[in-house]
């Protein structure tokens, strides 16, 4: 039995430092006739590793479990050879060479364990029950490399703990036939309380050469009727295999921690790593060795290893210290600003809401003047309206030469410029702008994303988004959230914080232009050629994902609505419809090339194609009514409680009764209305807006004004 031989140091290990402490045999009746005047002394160990996870040598292919068992007279100095052994109806031969029963078995996690052993005419019997779960060794990782002359450190987790149980932790020489512990010295293992998850391994304790890092949990158990001190040991083991090497020791001169600066959402984990550069110009990778701290545990805690969990709301500063050497990375913790459901009576974004909806909630009656409240020219053409806090945002194209574009905060109430015009610079005369909490967010072509007070102009923090070139997707912003796609080298969705400004996720995307991030209480939507994505709002991680076979520029806006994502494609002459908690599809709608975003009410949608607006019945798929207006109709629609507005080529502005598609009112922008251009950034994209109890339409350089509802 040579291969289970193989695991005799920790066999022998199992049994000093687990059954002589613990076990002290006696008590109960034992199998068989009746006990000896002088019962024999049994040493009993099982040594289980998870099935498909046994160290390479250790026990034959086929099993996961070694068996040993000592039997010696009752002085505890005389092997018995004659006796009869077996473990679970395995019967374990006398090794002559060894003086124990060895043999081999498969022990599955959970299940029972029974040793009989028989001398002479009595049988003694012990009991027990397998762990249902072994310890599982997070640190270090599998094929790590150890410097003899560093501390290094072990962490585990898991294992099922029974009565008495305990951890023991050894190093054995992979290189060894007999695979024996060379930590710790004298051939015994590390024992340590239940309650420890981790152990350093001081400096110089360890040889060099290939190791594999055994980590176990271990129970006693009595043996009834035989000697004190007798014993079986429970045990189940993991292991990683290191690398462990005697460099010549170089003077460490500094600790870089990584990520430098990040962001982490309240109640999330992060990994941080801690790299050394030493005085021979070498490198070497310290997270497990150095020893991690962070400035205020009230808002981020670090572990042994290096994981920062987000407690509270605020920064620290986390340290990785070795002697007296140190590193420090910047840590905030973001903590959700809830920003108001929808419907909304502002306008946050482009059409309307941050569902991209187009929906406004006025809850008052809404009464349409039959002139302008106001209407101003500006230096441009003009953006979708943003709507909040008594003012009007939009950026206007400059036209000109350099580039670039304006940010203006008008009163809503008169048109007089409040602050502004900012000048926002960047490549062609692209911007867009996104409202939240009572700042103004604006992203150039460029991907620098700005912060603006929205009462005063101040201008507040910037950020060059990284990694991509090319933006033309609106941003979005809501609970805290500014939400921005960027294009260039296939795409990136990020998510920034919009107290500092600071990344905190980003994910990829096929190929991340013209699509404005769409929000739902769970997910963040975004659609390209043939691509729609949801992503997780606080993690960034992947909630689904529709693939069409296909991928290219030019995405559209999508909308959000009572559990649908309504996605155009121009690629299709037709949009399709998704169900946003699975990614189911669900339907389709007509969306003709170039057809502008969709509005929606509770139970109707409204349907812009070809010149042509439609209201239609979300539960049938029924039209129940089309307006042309001019015949010129090219704008998104929006809806303003059961009211439809829509615009035209012609510089006429429509309301139209949402139930019956009759025309309730008409009047003119003072210039012609363009359809909203999502592919091109020769200007900023145009749209109506509503909010405050005003309708705001932009038509060329022109802003016009109506105070429909309210005071």
């Amino acid at each position: 039995m040579q291969s289970h031989k193989k695991l005799g140091a920790l066999a022998g290990a199992a049994a000093a430092c687990l059954l002589l402490a613990a076990c002290g045999g006696g008590g109960g009746g034992g199998g068989g006739s009746s006990s000896p005047a002088a019962p024999p002394q049994i040493f009993a160990t099982l040594l289980t590793f998870p099935t498909g996870a046994v160290p390479p040598g250790f026990v034959p292919a086929g099993f996961n479990t070694g068996a040993a068992v000592e039997v010696l007279d009752n002085s505890g100095m005389a092997p018995i050879a004659s006796a009869s052994v077996s473990i679970n109806g395995t019967p374990l031969a006398y090794s002559a060479a060894n003086q124990d029963y060895e043999g081999n078995l498969a022990v599955a996690p959970g299940s029972s364990v029974t040793l009989n052993v028989t001398v002479g005419s009595t049988t003694y019997t012990a009991s027990a029950t397998q762990f249902t779960s072994y310890p599982a060794i997070s640190a270090p990782a599998p094929g790590a490399t150890w410097v003899s002359y560093a501390a290094n450190l072990v962490t585990w987790s898991d294992g099922a703990p029974t009565n008495n149980a305990s951890y023991a932790l050894g190093i054995v020489d992979a290189a060894d036939p007999a695979n024996r512990l060379v930590w710790p010295s004298g051939n015994s293992l590390q024992v340590v309380p239940i309650s420890t998850h981790s152990f350093s391994i001081n400096p110089y304790s360890l040889t060099a050469g290939n190791r594999l890092v055994i980590v176990g949990i271990a129970t006693p158990v009595d043996i009834p009727n035989a000697a004190p001190q007798s014993g079986m040991a429970i045990t189940g083991f993991n292991y990683v295999p290191v690398t462990v090497v005697n460099s010549t020791p170089a003077t460490l001169l500094s600790i870089a921690v990584t990520p430098q600066s990040t962001t982490i959402v309240k109640g999330r984990t992060l990994q941080f790593t801690a790299t050394g550069t030493y005085s021979d110009n070498s490198t070497q990778d310290l997270t497990t060795q150095v020893t991690w701290t962070s400035s205020d545990t009230a808002r981020a805690t670090v572990s042994a290893t290096g994981l920062v969990t987000a407690i509270g709301g605020g920064s620290a500063n986390i340290m990785a210290t070795s002697g007296s050497i140190f590193g420090t990375a910047f840590v905030s913790v973001f903590l959700t600003n809830p920003s108001p459901p929808p419907p909304l009576s502002q306008s946050v974004t482009y059409q309307i809401d941050y569902a991209h909806s187009g929906r406004a909630a006025f809850g008052t009656p809404l009464t349409f003047p039959a002139t302008p409240t106001w209407s101003v020219t500006l230096n441009g053409a003009v953006s979708y309206p943003l709507i909040a806090d008594g003012k009007v945002f939009v950026t206007t194209a400059s036209g000109g030469n350099p580039y670039g574009t304006s940010l203006y905060a008008l009163d809503k109430q008169t048109g007089s410029v409040v602050w502004g015009p900012v000048a926002i610079s960047g490549t062609y005369f692209w911007s867009g702008h996104a409202y939240d909490h009572g700042k103004v967010f604006v992203v150039n072509f460029d991907g620098l994303l700005r912060s603006f007070d929205a009462a005063t102009g101040q201008a507040g923090w910037s950020t060059k988004l990284p990694g991509q070139y090319a933006f033309s997707s609106p941003p979005t912003a809501v609970d805290g959230i500014v939400y921005v796609g960027g294009a260039g080298s296939a795409g990136t969705l990020y998510a920034v914080d919009e107290s500092n400004g600071n990344v905190i996720w980003t994910a990829f995307v096929e190929n991340g232009d013209d699509s404005s991030p769409t929000v739902s209480s769970d997910g963040v939507f975004v659609s390209y050629p043939c691509q729609v994505y949801k992503f997780d709002p606080l993690t960034g991680s992947s909630l689904w994902h529709y693939s069409g076979g296909c991928e290219g520029g030019g995405g559209r806006t999508s909308a959000y609505a009572n559990g649908l994502l309504y996605v155009r494609d121009w690629t299709t002459p037709v949009g399709q419809v998704f169900n946003a908690a699975t990614g189911a599809q669900a339907g389709t709608f007509n969306a003709a090339f170039a057809a502008p975003i969709p509005a929606f009410s509770t139970q109707t949608g409204f349907f812009q194609s070809a010149g042509t607006l439609q209201g239609v019945d979300l539960s049938s798929h029924a039209v129940l009514w089309s307006f042309a207006g001019d015949g010129n109709v090219v704008s998104a629609p929006i809806v303003i409680d059961d009211v439809v507005i829509i615009g035209s080529s012609s510089g006429n502005v429509y309301a139209v009764d949402a139930a019956s598609g009759s025309q309730m009112w008409s009047a003119n922008a003072g210039a012609p209305i363009a359809r909203p251009d999502e592919q091109n950034v020769s200007q900023p994209l145009t749209g109506f807006g509503a909010g405050e109890g005003y309708l705001i339409v932009p038509a060329g350089n022109k802003l016009t004004a109506w105070h429909i509802s309210g005071p």
